[in-house]
């Protein structure tokens, strides 16, 4: 009794300080992976059916986000199931705000893609990297923020290069090229923060073109709704995974 009301004690202490930086290993980056393309497909499934119209798809999925970031400060020590649920909601909700970008606002794929890129960057170099922990950025607002962008850079440079390649082609073109950054930055740059968002761009590219090949006729033809199941399985189990390898 003594030992689980300290154990308690120390979480409920631990939430009051910023959250811990994630460890950046093989299953992070395939947990990743497979959340955006989960969070792909729930930004269209958000849009066209749970809440139709981008606008109020937006707004809803912003809710969520924030929710999302406020139980990940409270309990981050404990679980990182509050920093998965904000990957997936703001890579849903960046799915719609590059909707509106390319489609209501008329910007271009290329115009909007090269601009968010540039946005990501800067916002990421206002980020803090953590030593030891593989140059992971600490989880904090300037994080959010830089993780935001690059969902949004993502979804128009994702869509941009499936619309001229092809899904199936750019969904393994950019899943080999994901695999390449990562290699390259842990031969000669583990503690690269640049390169860090630099993967961390390219798996929301990937991560555009996976959903939307499981998704759409032109490729496996699933339909948003099963697409999304089987993303948000693929989450899971990868979760799973990290989960079982953080423990041994």
């Amino acid at each position: 009794m003594i030992v689980e009301t300290r154990n308690r004690f120390m979480a409920a202490d631990y939430t009051l300080g910023p959250p811990p930086p994630m460890e950046v290993t093989h299953s992070y980056w395939v947990a990743m992976l497979a959340a955006s393309a989960f969070g792909t497909n729930v930004g269209d499934l958000w849009a066209e059916i749970v809440f139709p119209g981008r606008l109020p798809s937006l707004l809803s999925l912003l809710i969520v986000c924030f929710a999302a970031v406020w139980y990940h400060r409270r309990a981050a020590w404990c679980t990182e199931a509050g920093y998965w649920l904000a990957i997936v909601a703001m890579r849903a909700a960046a799915t719609n705000v590059a909707d509106i970008t390319t489609h209501d606002l008329a910007l271009g794929y290329v115009l909007s893609s090269i601009l968010l890129g540039v946005l990501t960057l800067l916002a990421a170099r206002f980020t803090k990297p953590d030593l030891s922990r593989s140059g992971s950025p600490r989880v904090d607002g300037t994080y959010w923020i830089a993780m935001f962008i690059a969902g949004v850079f993502g979804t128009v440079a994702g869509d941009l290069i499936h619309h001229n390649a092809g899904l199936y082609s750019a969904s393994i073109t950019l899943c080999l090229a994901l695999a390449v950054l990562i290699l390259t930055r842990e031969i000669l740059a583990p503690m690269s923060a640049l390169l860090f968002w630099t993967i961390v761009m390219a798996e929301r590219c990937a991560g555009t073109a996976v959903g939307d090949a499981l998704a759409s006729h032109r490729a496996v033809g699933l339909g948003i709704p099963l697409a999304s199941v089987c993303t948000c399985l693929l989450t899971l189990a990868s979760l799973s995974v990290r989960a079982r390898r953080s423990r041994t």
